[in-house]
């Protein structure tokens, strides 16, 4: 799985959204993905995470994603 796949997952969890993917090692298994979104208004950092993980669900349980970092943030719009 590569970079745009996990991008394209988590665009379309967050529709505009800011995302960015960084494979950490050259070997599409480690991960660093920042999101900004207005979903994220409100909610706690551990739901934030969550969310994320939910959106990469798959990738996540059929180990193609072998180590995610996650950054995120909310937009600070209502």
């Amino acid at each position: 799985m590569g970079v745009e796949t996990i991008r394209t997952l988590l665009e379309q969890a967050f529709p505009g959204g800011t995302v960015d993917v960084l494979d950490r090692t050259g070997g599409n298994d480690h991960f660093h993905v920042t999101v900004a979104s207005a979903a994220f208004d409100g909610v706690s950092l551990v739901e934030q995470h969550r969310m994320v993980n939910r959106a990469l669900a798959a990738p996540l349980a059929d180990g193609t994603i072998h180590e995610l970092r996650i950054t995120t943030k909310g937009t600070g719009t209502p």
